[in-house]
């Protein structure tokens, strides 16, 4: 029996006619603004030519994906089903890094990480047979001080211990170069303390850390719990970084060669899941009610609308944003300086939408 919806229409046929609308319309919502893409009004005219209409397996690598907003509305919601998309998860990947060696291990054919994670893959293999040719969503990164100690500014950092869940984790990157703009040693300046994340609330109540950097949902649940009474000093869903990609969908070169409907089924199917997900975050939220650390439909929803929704970048767009990563590596000495940022961009993402054509 087909599941009906409060109008009495089927709500498999409202899914399927939800999709095209959104794309061929072209538009995305952003917090509270709706941004027009030409580039995503083109997805409605290529789709069709690209696609191979068979059916797809896929082994994908996503970082803790069963508790991950937008990988639930693309299962939940029948936009795999529509691209005829069979996604089975790896288990047990706790982090980009996981998921990027599942990838070049060939026990996965794509695989979700950090863009930061990304590009400190590539340094460390430059012939990573990968290409990256999508973002997935906006960064959830939050550095909280507990209220206490009055810390008002990233300088007030210097000598503080702020906990991290891993050194090499996106999470310290990302702050890392939010120490660097300010002209602080992020190596040195902060003292940074590798806890598991169960062992970071006691240690915020205790005082042996002054401050976390985390992402979401963890960093949330710290920041609404009243016991820790923690604030947060800066985060990435304000001013810069609110429209860029955090996490990027990386495709095997095998699977770019040898199966291309299935890699542009697959980045359909995200990207479509991403732009319903601002316009239905109730619903949204009612798919993860329990799923997210033991969190509940109603503080899911709050979480969401203090998060960046529906950020998808790709082509063009995804280019310029990776490019604009590698200019902050170096902020870091993790690129030399001469590296043309672009041209790096270019070689490690792919457009497979919109594929260049031959001359005639």
């Amino acid at each position: 029996m087909v599941e009906q919806n409060r109008e009495g229409k089927p709500r498999q046929l409202l899914r399927r006619a939800l999709v095209p609308m959104l794309v061929a319309g072209g538009c995305a919502v952003v917090g509270s603004q709706w941004v027009q893409s030409r580039q995503q009004a083109r997805l409605v005219r290529r789709d069709d030519a690209l696609l191979d209409g068979q059916p797809h397996d896929m082994t994908l690598s996503w970082p803790y994906a069963q508790s991950s907003t937008l990988y639930n509305v693309a299962l939940r919601q029948d936009f795999f089903v529509q691209y005829r998309l069979n996604v089975q998860l790896r288990e047990g990947v706790a982090n980009g890094r996981d998921a990027i060696a599942d990838l070049q291990a060939g026990r996965a054919m794509a695989a979700v990480a950090p863009v930061l994670s990304w590009l400190q893959a590539w340094q460390a293999s430059p012939d990573l047979p990968v290409r990256l040719v999508m973002g997935l969503q906006a960064g959830t990164f939050r550095l909280l001080v507990r209220r206490r100690l009055r810390i008002a500014k990233i300088e007030d950092l210097v000598g503080r211990r702020i906990a991290v869940l891993n050194a090499d984790m996106a999470d310290r990157l990302f702050f890392s170069i939010i120490l660097r703009r300010k002209g602080l040693n992020p190596d040195t300046a902060p003292n940074w303390v590798i806890l598991p994340p169960d062992e970071i609330d006691d240690a915020l109540a205790a005082g042996t850390v002054d401050a976390v950097a985390l992402h979401d949902p963890l960093a949330w649940r710290l920041l609404r719990n009243p016991v820790l009474d923690v604030v947060e000093l800066v985060n990435s869903v304000n001013g810069l970084y609110a429209g860029r990609t955090n996490l990027a969908l990386g495709l095997s070169a095998d699977v770019l060669r040898d199966m291309p409907g299935a890699a542009v089924a697959l980045v359909l199917a995200l990207y479509n899941a991403a732009h319903w997900l601002p316009a239905h975050m109730t619903e949204a939220a009612s798919l993860l009610d329990g799923r997210v650390d033991g969190m509940q439909q109603d503080a899911i929803l709050q979480m969401m609308r203090h998060e960046v929704l529906g950020i998808s970048p790709v082509g063009n767009d995804l280019k310029t944003q990776i490019a604009r990563y590698v200019d902050e590596l170096k902020l870091l000495g993790q690129f030399p300086d001469s590296l043309n940022s672009a041209s790096y961009a270019r070689r490690i993402s792919a457009d497979i939408l919109h594929p260049a054509q031959p001359r005639p």
